[in-house]
């Protein structure tokens, strides 16, 4: 036969090796999660009976990767410190941890349950020139599946997988939070510490920021549309103040060069 037919015979081979070798192709991959706010919805001004002047609102984080956003915390006793670690799934289902440096801190907002401190943060800012003149009151965040955000993304569940069990109780030794695939965890306008206390500010546009993940402590495949925002005026008249919506930062699935955002948060969310 001709030197031509075994140089075939020989390549077709080695092709069928590389193709069929052990593992090729099939690795499996992390599948982050990523982390971003729906838009800010539920302005309104309350004026306390202690005479303060505090702008509520509702706010939603979400989950717009790949994978559940899942936290795992435990400790030896009730007297120990809990010592938390984000879990990361590959595409073939098996978890990966590692320690994340955050606190947890127990009721603060009047709920009988465990919150991981600071996974969101609220800032009032000048428009004109950028001054922040107001930090949101609430600290503490127990978070789970309340709201569904974008059930077509790949991988996301249609029903709640994520529940306020994960919170926990003062007992607990084990915790497990997390928000899934497409869906959200909103904050309502109406819990105690969902605010900025604006008493004094005067008549003017003001941005509203919502971040979460503000220090970057979680593993996200996008930290670049973490934040949102919303641009409101606040005027002040025979003593009472009224706030009107301006205009609306990008969410998290709509990336940086957008101008208007378009999430589903309905306020409506568990109080936790």
């Amino acid at each position: 036969m001709s030197r031509r037919f075994w140089l075939t015979v020989a390549a077709t081979a080695l092709a069928g090796t590389l193709v069929s070798a052990p593992g090729s192709g099939s690795a499996a991959t992390p599948m982050s999660p990523d982390l971003g706010m729906a838009r800010l919805d539920d302005l309104i001004v309350e004026t306390t009976s202690s005479g303060r002047t505090l702008l509520r609102f509702s706010a939603t984080i979400v989950n717009v990767g790949e994978g559940p956003f899942e936290l795992a915390a435990s400790r030896p006793d009730t007297a120990s410190q809990f010592t938390t670690s984000q879990r990361v799934y590959d595409s073939d289902g098996s978890p990966s941890a590692a320690n994340v440096p955050i606190d947890l801190v127990y009721g603060g907002d009047g709920h009988n349950h465990w919150h991981v401190k600071d996974l969101e943060v609220y800032e009032l800012d000048r428009l004109d020139n950028g001054v922040n003149v107001g930090t949101g009151s609430k600290g503490g965040f127990c978070f789970f599946d309340t709201t569904p955000y974008r059930l077509s993304l790949p991988g996301a569940p249609q029903s709640q997988t994520y529940d306020h069990h994960g919170c926990g109780t003062q007992a607990s030794l084990n915790l497990t939070m997390g928000v899934s695939v497409g869906w959200g965890d909103t904050y309502s306008w109406r819990l105690p510490d969902q605010y900025i206390d604006i008493t004094g500010l005067g008549n003017g546009k003001y941005r509203l920021h919502a971040t979460a993940d503000p220090r970057g402590v979680f593993t996200e495949s996008d930290y670049g549309n973490n934040g949102t925002w919303v641009d409101i005026s606040l005027s002040t008249r025979n003593g009472t103040t009224s706030v009107k919506v301006l205009g609306y930062g990008p969410t998290a699935d709509e990336g940086p060069s957008k101008t208007r955002g378009n999430g589903n948060s309905n306020g409506n969310g568990n109080g936790h």
